[in-house]
């Protein structure tokens, strides 16, 4: 005879699954009894595979008295078990949100979310206690946390406490417990407004291990406990979790056995996962059992009844540590409170080149959302914040930057904790090479920063953080070497996010995806970097080099201006009186951070409107520079061998982004173009074409003309000038979207000539070079020929046409730098095309 699933479940689980209860009246329990319900709706039932009612039911109200609904801005998010007047147990990963204590709140007596009810009580969240060894990179472990509310509840009916286990309690696998909440009836369900209950078995240890490592990532952890059916239709599901399973004790009380954590989908069956695909393996449901993490609640319960009478002050002020390493223990015994009005400074100094790693074994601190009352704070010699903590969350381990650090502790006169406990130590730079992610990283210095494991492939749950702090005067700039992240419509899955501040209170720039960032400047001297990825894919990460820059170097015309990045300039901010049709200036002042085209630096949208984009077929080719309305002047090799394309050029100007349809860009078809003749493609000498639009261009904000140079005016020699282009980055990369800019300087014609000596023709008298001789990666490149090279007049008032980028070997190659059309020595051949004369008084 075949054995039905129900009797194999039975068999599977060893035990059965019928129970007594008891449904005595609330008038004849004592007042401090956990664990009791008003009315009994649930009469213990049997089991098996046709009786089960998929999804669980609606309970009475008062049901579940020690139920509680976790609430965001008044929203359930997330459940929760009421075991005291101010202690409510939910899970650590829906609390993980360090903003989260404004908006919290906890209502005990909820049944239906859309009503309020006789005994439904709301109270703020006082704080937030996670358990030490949660960790979001793992958030299935230790996946429990404590709130003590701003106040107390009060018991009735509907208001009850859970019982906590006992140390030693156990119950078996096969014993059928219940858990409740407002969350989903099934996967992508809805979502019910009225409380519903679920009664499921207690697993077997080890069958719970077998299953939970046939999924797509095994799950492993000391705290985990499974309950569920094989085949599934009976689960807790999204909105549930924080929220309990209870078991009742066989004298009728009701136990907390576990917290509502996760699972694979909702109810899914989990028999012969092996044989199904990842996508459709399920799991039973996930809990964190109480009696493995008991003491750790009870000691944090149990510190409201501690006498507060023995409090110790601090033994040492604006004591130096010198050691390498060393222990700081405020109060010396753990054991005692801290005083009233304490200010404690200790300095930790270790040996010149070293770093500081600072690991927090302990703290116990007034909580407070902005920690305004008592705190410590590690601050850097000059005063700088590094972090202010309270509360009783451990930091992350702190590396510092530098070889000295300071820690002040204050006090006021009302809550009182015991203290912190915390172990430094001496560490040589970059010894941390994922410094960020396994601990907080404060650097003081110019360095790099990079994604966990690169270049190898980032890991899942990464939540990394890097906090530089410029000197004074000086302000912070990123710039990204590599990036590929995730990519995702407002990064909401794996991002680089760069805020102005430690408190991450302002976001400048997120970024993700696979396109290299543009450069990140801070408005002052700290900037907080932050790395999160999620739990899905991963790939190479990021590599990043960060830099101070002196804030009159940035050329601000009032130093409390906030510096704004190029992607979010307001175009109508510098809005001047300038007319249109004057050459060699823009509306948008140009802004330089010392970077380069390749490897580079992002314009300010507009701030050179002369730049033209010359096109066939919608992609760039060279680029150019407006004259006139009419003509635009760009390099003549940018027509050679392309005589077959001439109906399909076109001159685009007003454009930032080369790929966005941009509604202040014009487009004009090219009426002819006019190369030098006396032009050579071996030498290229005379390397200068002429552009006729077809119909004239409109001057405004976005669109001007740049100056022309005098007749044989010559460039003086290290004279610092400006390239731009939408050229590739380097050699055999793509181009870019998005205008680039790198100030140069001018070299020596004698030193250029040694640098091109074998090339055909040299150098002649109507070129000139220009660049950086010594290093690597700063040039133009493909994309941007025939772009201009301008020179700023003395007083910087406008920009002048001195050169037409030309050739050069390679890109940004040591040794090459970039060799450029003079385009004095050809103002006569341009002004007789335009206008028919050879004068050269074009200003």
């Amino acid at each position: 005879m075949p054995v039905a699933l129900g009797d194999v479940l039975l068999l599977m689980l060893g035990t059965t699954f019928l129970r007594e209860g008891s449904s005595t009246p609330m008038s004849m329990q004592k007042e401090s009894k956990c664990g009791q319900k008003t009315s009994e709706t649930d009469q213990w039932h049997f089991y098996s595979y046709l009786s089960r009612i998929v999804g669980g039911n609606q309970v009475k109200q008062g049901s579940h008295p020690w139920q509680i609904s976790l609430k965001r801005n008044q929203h359930h998010f997330c459940g929760g078990t009421l075991v005291s007047t101010q202690w409510v147990i939910t899970a650590a990963h829906c609390v993980v949100s360090r903003y989260l204590l404004n908006s919290l709140t906890v209502t005990a007596g909820e049944h239906d979310l859309s009503l309020t009810e006789e005994e439904e009580q709301t109270l703020p969240v006082k704080y937030i206690i996670k358990h030490p060894r949660y960790n979001t990179k793992n958030p299935m472990n230790y996946d429990i946390a404590l709130l003590r509310v701003n106040g107390h509840f009060k018991f009735g009916p509907k208001v009850w406490p859970a019982c906590l286990p006992d140390p030693n309690e156990k119950f078996d696998p096969g014993f059928i417990c219940t858990t409740c909440g407002w969350g989903r009836l099934g996967e992508n369900a809805v979502l019910p407004g009225v409380l519903h209950e679920v009664d499921l078995p207690i697993l077997d240890q080890d069958l719970c291990s077998r299953v939970l490592s046939t999924l797509k990532k095994p799950v492993q952890g000391d705290t985990l406990m499974c309950a569920g059916f094989p085949d599934g239709g009976k689960d807790a599901c999204q909105g549930d979790s924080g929220g309990s399973l209870m078991c009742r004790r066989e004298h009728g009380s009701w136990t907390l056995v576990g917290v509502t954590s996760w699972g694979m989908g909702c109810a899914r069956s989990w028999m012969s996962n092996l044989k199904k695909k990842y996508s459709m393996r399920g799991s039973p449901g996930v809990f964190t059992e109480l009696i493995k993490v008991l003491p750790w609640i009870q000691e944090h319960m149990d510190t409201d009844a501690k006498m507060k009478s023995s409090r110790a002050s601090c033994s040492i002020q604006d004591g130096k540590l010198p050691d390498s390493e060393g222990r700081l223990d405020f109060p010396e015994s753990p054991k005692h409170f801290y005083q009233d009005n304490q200010l404690c400074v200790w300095t930790l100094l270790v040996p010149e080149g070293m770093h500081i790693l600072l690991n927090f074994s302990y703290l116990d601190v007034e909580p407070d959302t902005f920690c305004d009352y008592d705190s410590l704070s590690v601050t850097s010699t000059d005063d700088q914040l590094i972090g202010k903590f309270c509360g009783m969350d451990l930091p992350l381990p702190i590396l510092v930057g530098s070889n000295t650090v300071r820690l002040k502790f204050v006090s006021d006169n009302k809550e009182h904790g015991t203290g912190f406990s915390v172990i430094y130590q001496a560490i040589a730079p970059d010894t941390l090479s994922d410094s960020g992610c396994e601990s907080l990283a404060i650097f003081f210095e110019e360095g790099m920063i990079q994604s966990m494991h690169y270049p190898e492939a980032y890991s899942n749950l990464a939540d990394c953080q890097w906090i530089i702090h410029a000197p004074e005067n000086y302000v912070v700039k990123l710039m990204y070497e590599h990036f590929e992240l995730e990519e995702s419509e407002h990064c909401i899955y794996d991002s680089v996010a760069v805020y102005e501040n430690v408190a991450q209170e302002k976001e400048i720039a997120r970024s993700c995806g696979f396109a290299l960032p543009a450069p990140v400047l801070s408005s002052s001297s700290p900037m907080m970097i932050r790395f999160h990825s999620d739990e899905t894919e991963t790939f190479g990460g990021f590599r990043a080099r960060f830099v101070f820059i002196h804030s009159a170097d940035l050329n601000l015309s009032n130093a409390n201006t906030e510096v704004i990045l190029p992607e979010e300039v307001n175009d109508t901010a510098n809005e001047t009186d300038i007319p249109d049709d004057i050459c060699g200036v823009a509306s948008n002042q140009p802004r330089f951070l010392f970077s380069r085209i390749i490897g580079g630096e992002e314009a300010v949208p507009h701030s050179w409107p002369w730049q033209a984009s010359m096109q066939i077929a919608s992609e760039n080719v060279c680029g150019g520079a407006v004259l006139t309305n009419t003509w635009v002047l760009t390099a003549a090799h940018c027509f050679t061998y392309r005589e077959h394309y001439r109906d399909l050029w076109r001159v685009v100007v007003g454009v930032h982004d080369i790929k966005a349809q941009e509604q202040n860009s014009q487009r004009r078809l090219v009426k002819q173009y006019i190369m030098h003749p006396n032009f050579n493609s071996t030498t290229m000498d005379s390397d200068i074409a002429l552009v006729q639009l077809s119909e004239p261009l409109e001057f405004n904000h976005y669109v001007r003309p740049v100056c022309l140079p005098e007749k044989d005016e010559k460039v003086e020699p290290s004279r610092v000038c400006v390239i731009t282009g939408w050229g590739v980055h380097n050699e055999g990369k793509e181009i870019s979207r998005k205008l680039q800019q790198l100030e140069i300087p001018i070299l020596l014609s004698e030193e250029c000539q040694k640098y091109y000596v074998n090339h055909p023709g040299g150098v002649n008298k109507q070129m000139f070079c220009a660049g950086f001789l010594g290093e690597r990666d700063k040039d133009s490149c493909a994309g941007d020929s025939g772009g201009p090279l301008v020179c700023p007049s003395k007083e910087s008032s406008y920009y002048t046409l001195n050169g037409i980028i030309s050739w050069g070997f390679g890109c940004g190659r040591q040794g090459y730098p970039g060799v450029y059309t003079d385009v004095a020595s050809f103002t006569s051949w341009i002004h007789q095309h335009i206008y028919g004369t050879n004068s050269s008084n074009w200003k």
